[in-house]
């Protein structure tokens, strides 16, 4: 474990800056954090967005990639289902530039402002983005306003562990996750979530990562966090 994240730190080097220099910064490179990303934490929570898709994904359905980054989610996805039409949506451009080759429409732009009309995507996807902005419920809140009405919100992203021990022992790699990437790992009290019969919530890794599926019925607002610590957990 300790050689890893000292390649993790490595390959993560000191950058700084706002978010889109940062992920501008650090494009080149992203496919090879993100593969260790995976396999050090994030696994089993993309995992679990997958199975979901699995069951909801069909031949012409639109789905937005929000966060899309260099499109590796948008790769599963086409892998999964080539009939599918993506759209990809990502703060830097220097990171779409890496999904030249995909079949897809790509879109520079924030989380924050979706520049997509009301009810527009039949799935929503987004992997690893949330914790990255500033107001991770607002950004929830825009992918639910462009799903459509049946549609699927499904989303995973970095969460406080439960427990001191957890705490401790993924201090190393929360803090090269901030430093590298400008990633927090959300608190209970800042997890858009609603607890529904049609939603659900999974935490893996002892609560250091967490995948969330929601609809459109969903509402994140603040009234519904003190949810997140009763959701229905996998």
């Amino acid at each position: 474990m300790t050689a890893l994240l000292d390649d993790l730190d490595v390959l993560l080097g000191r950058y700084h800056g706002d978010v889109r220099a940062t992920y501008d910064d650090v494009a080149d490179r992203y496919d090879r954090f993100r593969a260790l990303w995976l396999r050090l934490a994030g696994g089993e929570a993309e995992q679990a967005m997958l199975d979901d898709l699995d069951d909801t994904l069909s031949p012409g359905q639109s789905v937005l990639d929000a966060g899309a980054g260099t499109g590796a989610l948008s790769r599963e996805i086409l892998s999964r289902q080539p009939g599918a039409s993506i759209t990809m949506l990502d703060l830097s451009p220097r990171m779409l530039a890496r999904a030249d080759d995909l079949p897809a429409v790509k879109t520079v732009g924030s989380m924050l402002e979706i520049p997509f009309e009301d009810n527009s995507f039949d799935i929503v996807v987004s992997a690893w983005v949330i914790e990255t902005v500033a107001d991770p419920i607002g950004a929830v809140s825009e992918c639910l306003r462009v799903l459509s009405p049946d549609g699927h919100l499904y989303y995973s992203f970095c969460s406080l562990p439960d427990g001191w021990l957890s705490l401790a022992g993924s201090a190393l790699l929360r803090a090269a996750v901030k430093r590298g990437f400008a990633g927090s790992f959300l608190a209970p009290e800042h997890t858009p979530w609603h607890d529904c019969d049609r939603s659900h919530i999974r935490r893996f890794r002892g609560g250091l990562t967490t995948e969330i599926a929601l609809r459109k019925c969903c509402s994140v607002g603040p009234e519904t966090l003190p949810d997140a610590q009763a959701g229905r957990r996998g």
